[in-house]
């Protein structure tokens, strides 16, 4: 299933912030009934239109947004198995193989955020209450991953982890992969500035379309080819804010290597990237990638797929299915906000369209002005 999102400059400016979240809590549960055609059959719950709902006794699903999230996305979600993609802008991506991955993961499936910081002042992900003007970009990218995780019915966890005292923090992504890896076939790691443009487009069908195959131990998103963004061989870097890890004990083996490459104990000079920029990042493209096959082990994503956003298409990297907005942070928001907008607008024009008999009145056949007694609306 094709799908094109409405213009997203047009919601921005009709639809700010505060106003999307509010309306999408309401509308959340009339498009519940709308779409649940054999409950509304089964309950006779449509008297005169839609002008009375009488409430069955599972009303307390009504407050399940993890069963309401899914069926506002469902008439969207991309077949797994599809041999093609066409994106908003009417731009196609096919698979160059048969898909490996045919049905859906499920719960195999890890959505990850890590981070050591404690996410609980204004606007924060941990904050217990949420004023919608001060959305961090933290909190955003997180939603995000959160909403993808539900839609697709993948498990998502935010680790809060513990904090390294001889290295730089981000770090911590490395040991907590692998500890995910532990209870999960597959763990899709994302920076809380990157998200998923796309929500109705399930992993299981970028698996295919990169080739994750059975021997494949993580992917990643090159970074722009710019000599700043070379390794110590010349190569372009791989970007850590988007990471696919594959559960293996080969996968396993990795990332203990590469969480102790700082220790020099395998890798000389490794650990020149305790602190010094760009971390994690840098020791993997230094040496870890070069350990292991590269494209079959390693798989080295295009940096216009899985890296980047639109404003900064001209480096070679827009971020077609992953946007990674590594200095447009204040643009996060934004992105969360299509993700919601977007597939909320086309469903509320589907229940229009559903309901046009009581919706709509057409009076273009009336001549005005109107004679007296004569009514419009009945």
């Amino acid at each position: 299933m094709n799908f094109t999102a409405p213009d997203r400059k047009h919601l921005r400016q009709r639809c700010p912030w505060p106003v999307t979240v509010a309306a999408v809590t309401v509308v959340l549960l009339v498009l519940f009934y709308a779409y649940d055609t054999t409950t509304f059959a089964d309950n006779s719950r449509v008297i005169q239109g839609y002008s009375h709902i009488e409430l069955s006794s599972s009303e307390s699903r009504l407050s399940d947004t993890h069963h309401l999230i899914p069926l506002l996305y469902k008439p969207f979600v991309h077949p797994v198995d599809a041999s093609k993609f066409v994106n908003h802008d009417g731009q196609t991506y096919e698979l160059t193989e048969p898909p490996r991955f045919t049905e859906p993961l499920g719960k195999k499936v890890l959505i990850l955020d890590v981070d050591t910081r404690p996410l609980n002042g204004e606007g924060g992900m941990l904050n217990e209450t949420m004023q919608y003007d001060s959305i961090t970009h933290q909190t955003a990218g997180m939603l995000n991953h959160y909403l993808y995780a539900m839609v697709h019915g993948y498990e998502y966890k935010f680790i809060q982890s513990p904090a390294y005292t001889d290295r730089h923090q981000t770090w911590v992504k490395v040991p907590m992969i692998r500890e995910a890896l532990k209870s999960y076939d597959y763990v899709v790691f994302l920076d809380s500035d990157a998200v998923f443009p796309h929500t109705h487009l399930p992993v299981e069908w970028l698996f295919n379309y990169w080739n994750i195959r059975e021997e494949t131990l993580l992917a990643m998103a090159l970074d722009p080819d710019q000599p700043f963004n070379k390794d110590s061989r010349g190569n372009t870097n791989l970007n850590t804010g988007f990471i696919i890890a594959q559960a293996s004990p080969r996968t396993t083996e990795m990332l203990n290597v590469w969480e102790d490459c700082v220790t020099d104990t395998k890798f000389e000079k490794c650990s020149k990237w305790r602190y010094e920029w760009s971390h994690e990042q840098a020791a993997f493209s230094d040496f870890m990638r070069y350990e292991y096959e590269r494209g079959t082990e390693v798989i080295e994503l295009a940096c216009t797929e899985a890296n980047g956003y639109p404003q900064k298409a001209d480096s070679g990297c827009s971020g077609e299915f992953v946007r990674h907005f590594w200095l447009g942070k204040e643009l996060v928001a934004d992105a969360l906000r299509d993700t919601v907008s977007r597939y909320m607008a086309l469903r509320l024009h589907e229940t229009f369209r559903d309901y046009i008999d009581v919706s709509m009145v057409n009076a273009s056949n009336k001549t005005l002005p109107l004679h007296a007694g004569e009514r419009v609306i009945v």
